[in-house]
């Protein structure tokens, strides 16, 4: 289907010489009376050649100059031809294109100082236009409104950046229709051409290769050394430097690695470790984290309450009050798209896919999950709220696997009680519901966090009541649990190797819990989180004392990739630590109100603030 669609596209794109290939054809068989037909239906093309940018050009200038008769034709006819043969899923794009053009048709007559043109729409369409409800409402006494572009309901239209960005997403959205639909097979004409020169370059590329080639003598293989077995086994040698573990096996490893008396014997007792040059000892302190670079972005004009980097860390999902959701780049000189998208409906939670970097999963108000495609700015699909989802409809968190296209989600009845929650599995690639089940653990808890292991096949839960559960990602079956007996949990996340969980509480405690060993802490410390952040923060050492706007929760701590540090954010500032020795190595610049989200991703952290901004702080490790 990739390859059809790519073709379609050639076929598309190259419309003038295919049309010139058919004048030809009609002159050679003297089809005189068939070449005037066809240049006369040229000339009376609605479809501009399939060319999206003079489509959209037309359609602008039927709603800037004021032809709504023309406007409102035209686009019925495309829909008709085009729109209407595209999958439902995009249906609700096609309305919400049909009203930006007519929005835009108003905005254009009340500039122009034609009020007589909105009186006559919404003499015609007023009635459909009240029976819909919602953000249409306060258009409709747009004609009675002095300046409207001052009032907050309509200043965003009235700005030159909005028909900016509808003519760039109108033009994606038309571009991205055309080859998805069925051509004719004369537009696929190119495709044995293009794929007989791609092999021919292929061969020509290979036999350059082998003439160039150096031939290399085959040596008798090395014996391998003895592998030494897999953590899961449990080795004492396999152990983590932060587990005590680590510590008690350190002499022996010294013992073993050739220093004792019968190292220099040169027999078949010496250990084949003693042979490798560049081992790495394992006391050696993590390299420390800090602050490089440091940027401030000013992409809303409201408080961003939800920012994500995507798995690359080159682009970045932000979500404000507003409902304006922007899709843009910190990187300078990116060629990564920049969109923005005034939503109509309320998003609670988002997550990008960590294997196609281009698709941002978006968890709205009423359960439905939207799947929004950065590279064309279109919602390639829609996933409904499942049956009875609105028993539980307070999104906590939401997850994205990284070894697949799977969602995670975990709902409660009450937004500040998750005694009684939901947590459901979903294919976000089919979308569908794969799988759900209830927890209701009959006791009062605050908040829940949730993580998710590199293959997708666990998923912890750490209620705010210090419960940990460990649930089989496919049947969502409990397989283990830790009480940890901790109060105030807000965040978690598995270790490197997986063999532990570490937790973090709101007032800055950290701990660490083993999978082996039931309710067995293996290391505890505490971030000062009271006294770093303001003269609001009283005590220290993240504390009882620590003040209610300092607290930390799920959405203001991440921990980096190699869990070697952790970023929180306890009021308008981030700080980091190192996981090990639980000592701050440095902080960002402070934003002038609370912090609302943090993340980090290649290297880079983010911090979104109520005040609008988000800053951007890149790191190195010395």
């Amino acid at each position: 289907m990739g390859d059809q669609v790519l073709h379609a596209k050639a076929g598309i794109e190259s419309i003038e010489y295919i049309d010139d290939l058919v004048r030809e054809y009609l002159l050679f068989r003297g089809c005189d009376d068939t070449l005037k037909a066809f240049e006369g239906d040229l000339a009376r093309d609605r479809d501009w050649g399939f060319d999206a940018g003079r489509i959209v050009g037309e359609l602008l200038g039927m709603a800037t100059g004021l032809r709504t008769g023309e406007l409102l034709e035209y686009w019925q006819y495309l829909t008709g031809r085009f729109f209407g043969h595209l999958s439902p899923k995009y249906h609700r794009t096609v309305r919400m294109f049909e009203k930006r053009l007519v929005r835009l048709l108003l905005v254009s007559a009340v500039r122009q100082e034609q009020r007589a043109v909105v009186r006559e729409y919404m003499a015609a369409h007023g009635r459909a236009l009240a029976q819909q409800g919602g953000d249409w409402i306060p258009w409709l006494a747009l004609e009675y409104i002095d300046r409207p572009q001052d009032r907050p309901e309509f200043e965003a239209y009235f700005a030159a950046e909005w028909l900016a960005s509808l003519q760039a997403a109108l033009t994606d959205f038309v571009q991205t229709v055309f080859p998805a639909m069925a051509v004719p097979r004369i537009m696929l004409f190119d495709r044995d051409r293009q794929e007989k020169d791609a092999l021919r370059r292929k061969v020509a590329v290979y036999e350059e290769h082998l003439r160039g080639e150096t031939r290399i003598t085959a040596m008798p293989a090395a014996t391998p050394p003895a592998l030494v077995e897999d953590h899961i086994g449990g080795v004492p040698a396999a152990t983590g430097p932060r587990t005590p573990a680590a510590v008690d096996a350190a002499p022996a490893a010294g013992a073993a690695s050739g220093d004792g008396p019968g190292a220099a014997s040169g027999g078949d007792d010496v250990c084949a470790d003693a042979a490798e040059p560049d081992v790495i000892q394992t006391d050696e302190p993590p390299g420390l984290l800090k602050i490089s670079q440091e940027d401030i972005f000013l992409e809303h004009n409201a408080g961003v309450s939800l920012a994500r980097f995507s798995a690359t860390g080159s682009v970045i999902a932000s979500y404000d009050e507003e409902s304006v959701l922007k899709v843009w780049s910190p990187d300078a000189g990116t060629t990564s798209p920049k969109l923005k998208n005034e939503l109509d409906y309320t998003v609670s939670a988002m997550a990008w896919d960590r294997r196609h970097t281009h698709l941002l999963y978006l968890y709205d108000e009423d359960g439905c999950i939207r799947t929004l495609n950065t590279n064309t700015n279109l919602m390639s699909r829609q996933t409904p709220p499942p049956p009875g989802s609105r028993r539980h409809p307070w999104i906590q968190c939401m997850l994205a696997s990284p070894a697949s296209s799977t969602l995670v989600t975990v709902c409660s009845a009450k937004p500040e009680s998750t005694a009684d929650a939901m947590v459901r599995v979903w294919d976000a690639g089919a979308g569908k519901e794969v799988a759900a089940r209830r927890l209701a653990s009959g006791v009062e808890s605050q908040g829940v966090s949730a993580a998710i292991n590199h293959n997708s096949n666990l998923v912890a839960l750490a209620h705010s009541t210090g419960a940990v559960s460990l649930i089989d990602a496919r049947s969502l079956e409990t397989v283990g649990s830790v009480k940890t007996r901790r109060r105030d949990l807000c965040a978690i996340e598995f270790s490197l190797d997986e063999d532990s969980l570490m937790v973090v509480s709101e007032t800055g405690g950290l701990t660490q819990w083993s999978l082996r060993r039931n309710n067995q802490m293996l290391a505890e410390s505490t971030l000062a989180i009271g006294a770093a952040d303001g003269p609001s923060s009283s005590g220290g050492g993240g504390g009882g004392g620590v003040a209610a706007d300092s607290r930390l929760d799920v959405d203001r701590v991440v921990f980096t990739p190699d869990r070697e540090s952790i970023i929180v954010a306890p009021r308008s500032q981030c700080l980091v630590f190192n996981i090990d020795s639980a000592t701050q190595t440095d902080c960002t610049r402070r934003h002038r109100g609370l912090i609302y989200a943090v993340d980090y991703a290649a290297d880079k952290s983010l911090s979104a603030c109520e005040d609008g901004t988000i800053h951007v702080a890149h790191y190195r490790k010395v």
